[in-house]
Protein backbone atom coordinates (compact mmCIF):
# COMPACT_ATOMS: atom_id res chain seq x y z
CA UNK A 1 0.00 0.00 0.00
CA UNK A 2 1.28 3.65 -1.15
CA UNK A 3 1.40 6.73 0.85
CA UNK A 4 -1.70 8.11 -0.79
CA UNK A 5 -4.03 4.93 0.00
CA UNK A 6 -6.19 5.48 2.69
CA UNK A 7 -8.02 2.10 4.18
CA UNK A 8 -11.54 1.94 3.73
CA UNK A 9 -13.74 0.62 6.42
CA UNK A 10 -16.56 -1.38 6.07
CA UNK A 11 -19.94 0.76 7.30
CA UNK A 12 -20.47 -1.76 10.17
CA UNK A 13 -16.66 -1.79 11.60
CA UNK A 14 -17.67 -0.52 15.19
CA UNK A 15 -15.36 2.96 16.57
CA UNK A 16 -13.62 1.21 20.11
CA UNK A 17 -14.64 4.11 22.82
CA UNK A 18 -11.91 4.35 25.25
CA UNK A 19 -12.66 6.80 28.01
CA UNK A 20 -10.03 8.81 29.85
CA UNK A 21 -10.14 9.30 33.48
CA UNK A 22 -9.11 12.22 35.68
CA UNK A 23 -6.02 9.68 37.07
CA UNK A 24 -5.15 9.46 33.16
CA UNK A 25 -6.43 5.82 32.79
CA UNK A 26 -7.32 4.52 30.42
CA UNK A 27 -10.80 2.47 30.25
CA UNK A 28 -12.05 -0.07 27.02
CA UNK A 29 -15.63 0.23 27.15
CA UNK A 30 -15.66 -2.39 24.79
CA UNK A 31 -13.37 -5.22 26.57
CA UNK A 32 -14.51 -3.86 29.74
CA UNK A 33 -10.57 -3.44 31.31
CA UNK A 34 -8.10 -0.89 31.93
CA UNK A 35 -5.42 -0.13 28.80
CA UNK A 36 -1.97 1.48 28.05
CA UNK A 37 -1.23 4.03 25.18
CA UNK A 38 0.84 0.96 23.63
CA UNK A 39 -2.30 -0.86 23.39
CA UNK A 40 -4.18 1.72 21.56
CA UNK A 41 -1.01 1.83 19.54
CA UNK A 42 -1.15 -1.40 18.53
CA UNK A 43 -5.30 -1.27 17.95
CA UNK A 44 -4.51 1.66 15.59
CA UNK A 45 -1.39 -0.34 14.08
CA UNK A 46 -4.29 -3.19 13.15
CA UNK A 47 -6.57 -0.83 11.92
CA UNK A 48 -9.13 -0.36 14.50
CA UNK A 49 -11.25 2.75 15.24
CA UNK A 50 -10.25 4.36 18.15
CA UNK A 51 -11.97 7.18 20.23
CA UNK A 52 -10.54 8.56 22.96
CA UNK A 53 -12.84 10.55 25.11
CA UNK A 54 -12.35 12.56 28.55
CA UNK A 55 -14.65 10.96 30.84
CA UNK A 56 -15.56 14.03 32.98
CA UNK A 57 -16.02 16.43 30.28
CA UNK A 58 -16.98 14.15 27.65
CA UNK A 59 -14.78 15.92 24.87
CA UNK A 60 -13.25 13.68 21.86
CA UNK A 61 -9.61 13.90 22.94
CA UNK A 62 -8.37 11.25 20.70
CA UNK A 63 -6.31 13.46 18.37
CA UNK A 64 -4.04 14.45 21.63
CA UNK A 65 -3.80 11.17 22.67
CA UNK A 66 -2.75 9.51 19.22
CA UNK A 67 0.06 12.64 19.68
CA UNK A 68 1.04 11.20 23.00
CA UNK A 69 1.43 7.87 21.51
CA UNK A 70 3.75 9.50 18.79
CA UNK A 71 5.61 11.52 21.62
CA UNK A 72 6.32 8.50 23.68
CA UNK A 73 7.76 6.35 20.37
CA UNK A 74 9.70 9.20 19.73
CA UNK A 75 11.44 9.38 23.06
CA UNK A 76 11.87 5.70 22.99
CA UNK A 77 13.65 5.80 19.53
CA UNK A 78 17.36 5.31 19.11
CA UNK A 79 17.21 7.61 16.08
CA UNK A 80 15.79 11.16 16.07
CA UNK A 81 14.35 13.00 13.27
CA UNK A 82 17.83 15.62 12.18
CA UNK A 83 18.33 18.34 14.02
CA UNK A 84 17.68 20.86 11.07
CA UNK A 85 14.01 19.55 10.79
CA UNK A 86 13.10 19.65 14.47
CA UNK A 87 14.22 23.53 14.42
CA UNK A 88 12.39 24.26 11.38
CA UNK A 89 9.38 22.76 12.95
CA UNK A 90 9.99 25.09 15.64
CA UNK A 91 10.89 28.26 13.83
CA UNK A 92 7.71 27.59 11.40
CA UNK A 93 5.06 25.76 13.28
CA UNK A 94 5.51 27.67 16.19
CA UNK A 95 6.73 24.14 17.64
CA UNK A 96 3.69 22.52 16.59
CA UNK A 97 4.30 19.85 14.25
CA UNK A 98 0.54 19.91 13.45
CA UNK A 99 0.87 23.53 12.39
CA UNK A 100 4.48 22.93 10.15
CA UNK A 101 2.70 19.72 8.43
CA UNK A 102 -0.50 22.07 7.47
CA UNK A 103 1.96 24.82 6.00
CA UNK A 104 3.31 22.19 4.17
CA UNK A 105 -0.09 21.44 2.72
CA UNK A 106 -0.40 17.50 4.17
CA UNK A 107 -3.71 18.71 5.30
CA UNK A 108 -7.21 19.76 3.31
CA UNK A 109 -7.39 23.29 2.68
CA UNK A 110 -9.86 23.75 5.20
CA UNK A 111 -8.74 21.05 8.01
CA UNK A 112 -7.13 23.70 10.34
CA UNK A 113 -9.83 26.21 10.15
CA UNK A 114 -12.42 23.99 11.41
CA UNK A 115 -9.76 22.84 14.00
CA UNK A 116 -9.75 26.26 15.16
CA UNK A 117 -13.39 26.43 15.03
CA UNK A 118 -14.07 23.73 16.79
CA UNK A 119 -11.39 24.57 19.86
CA UNK A 120 -12.56 27.91 20.00
CA UNK A 121 -16.42 26.10 20.63
CA UNK A 122 -15.05 23.95 23.08
CA UNK A 123 -13.40 27.24 24.99
CA UNK A 124 -16.52 29.01 24.89
CA UNK A 125 -18.54 26.05 26.17
CA UNK A 126 -16.60 25.54 28.97
CA UNK A 127 -16.07 29.20 29.85
CA UNK A 128 -20.08 29.49 29.81
CA UNK A 129 -19.80 26.14 31.96
CA UNK A 130 -17.76 27.70 34.23
CA UNK A 131 -19.72 30.78 34.33
CA UNK A 132 -23.10 28.56 35.30
CA UNK A 133 -21.25 26.54 38.22
CA UNK A 134 -19.61 29.72 39.55
CA UNK A 135 -22.94 31.54 39.64
CA UNK A 136 -24.29 28.60 40.86
CA UNK A 137 -21.92 28.65 43.37
CA UNK A 138 -22.28 32.12 44.48
CA UNK A 139 -26.07 31.61 44.58
CA UNK A 140 -25.46 28.83 46.86
CA UNK A 141 -23.32 30.23 49.07
CA UNK A 142 -25.45 33.39 49.23
CA UNK A 143 -28.70 31.12 50.00
CA UNK A 144 -26.36 29.40 52.97
CA UNK A 145 -25.70 33.33 54.67
CA UNK A 146 -28.86 34.18 54.77
CA UNK A 147 -30.21 30.88 56.11
CA UNK A 148 -27.19 31.35 58.81
CA UNK A 149 -28.14 34.95 59.77
CA UNK A 150 -31.92 33.95 59.81
CA UNK A 151 -31.26 31.47 62.72
CA UNK A 152 -28.29 33.98 64.33
CA UNK A 153 -31.31 36.52 64.12
CA UNK A 154 -33.97 34.50 66.00
CA UNK A 155 -31.22 33.16 68.35
CA UNK A 156 -30.31 36.51 69.66
CA UNK A 157 -34.04 37.48 69.75
CA UNK A 158 -35.14 34.68 71.83
CA UNK A 159 -31.70 35.13 74.37
CA UNK A 160 -33.22 38.45 75.22
CA UNK A 161 -36.56 37.62 76.47
CA UNK A 162 -36.08 37.08 80.03
CA UNK A 163 -37.17 33.02 81.66
CA UNK A 164 -40.77 32.78 82.35
CA UNK A 165 -41.88 36.28 80.02
CA UNK A 166 -43.22 36.13 76.89
CA UNK A 167 -43.25 39.09 74.15
CA UNK A 168 -46.71 40.38 74.93
CA UNK A 169 -46.07 40.34 79.29
CA UNK A 170 -44.92 43.30 79.25
CA UNK A 171 -43.99 43.63 83.23
CA UNK A 172 -45.57 46.88 84.63
CA UNK A 173 -43.47 48.94 86.21
CA UNK A 174 -44.54 51.58 89.36
CA UNK A 175 -45.38 55.07 88.00
CA UNK A 176 -44.73 57.84 90.43
CA UNK A 177 -47.81 59.70 88.53
CA UNK A 178 -50.18 57.31 88.88
CA UNK A 179 -50.31 57.05 92.84
CA UNK A 180 -49.01 53.30 92.49
CA UNK A 181 -45.75 54.81 93.95
CA UNK A 182 -45.55 55.30 97.67
CA UNK A 183 -42.73 56.88 99.88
Amino acid sequence: MNQNETVVKPANAKVKIIKRYQNRKLYDTQQSCYVTLDDIAKMIRTNEEVMVIDNKSKNDITAATLTQIIFEAEKKASQYAPLFTLREIIQNGNGSISNYLAKLGAFPADYMQKQAQAQAAQAEKASTDSVKENLEQRVANAAARASADSTAKVAAEKATILPGMQDDNTPTLPNPNNGNFSN
